[in-house]
């Protein structure tokens, strides 16, 4: 049997972090969910995730500020930044890790994107 693919998602609204969460969660992951992006820095630093999804929009410190101090931590883990409106400064650009969704995503959207990001990182 295989480690639980090991998911951090960051999200302000309570609401949202909870529904979103439910939404991750199967059998063979787990979720970790936090408010801030300073907590989840916290948690990622302290235990190794396979995998970050991150709001932009955050109190204090940035989705985008985040994803750049993980990438500080560890250059090639996935990374999907989740937005209300497009973000077009392409943060593909940054890397092939990381990659944009538009909220509200349904669950088809966020499991091809995180799919297609998890064979990409296997592959590297």
């Amino acid at each position: 049997m295989s480690a639980p693919l090991r998911i951090l998602y960051v999200e302000d609204n309570a609401v949202v972090r909870e529904v979103t969460s439910e939404l991750l969660a199967q059998d063979q992951r787990q979720i970790v969910s936090c408010a801030t992006a300073e907590e989840a820095l916290k948690a990622f630093a302290a235990a190794p995730f396979d995998l970050v999804i991150t709001d932009v929009s955050l109190p204090a410190m940035s989705g985008i500020e985040l994803t750049r101090s993980i990438l500080e931590l560890k250059p090639r883990v996935p990374i999907i930044l989740a937005s209300g409106y497009d973000l077009d400064f392409g943060v593909e650009n940054w890397a092939a890790n990381v990659r944009s969704i538009i909220k509200p995503f349904d669950a088809a959207e966020i499991e091809a994107l995180m799919s297609e990001l998890m064979r990409g990182a296997e592959a590297s």
